[in-house]
């Protein structure tokens, strides 16, 4: 089963673990619902991988979201 783990990051902060989803389009909707309003994140980008898989390489893996956020 296919899963997408959503992070959120600051520069020179690091990473935010903000939900794991088993769609894209339910990712989608998480990152436009009313609560982004309050995000502070300069970045946002989601991980494809396999329940229960280890996730080794982050930024080889990364997705970025770009529509404004």
């Amino acid at each position: 089963m296919k899963v997408y783990t959503l992070l959120g990051f600051v520069q020179y902060e690091g990473s935010t673990l903000l939900g794991v989803f088993t769609s894209i389009s339910d990712v989608i909707q998480y990152i436009k619902s009313p609560n982004r309003s309050k995000w502070y994140y300069d970045d946002v980008g989601y991980i494809e991988s396999e329940l229960g898989e280890g996730i080794n390489d982050v930024e080889g893996n990364l997705e970025y979201y770009f529509e404004n956020i």
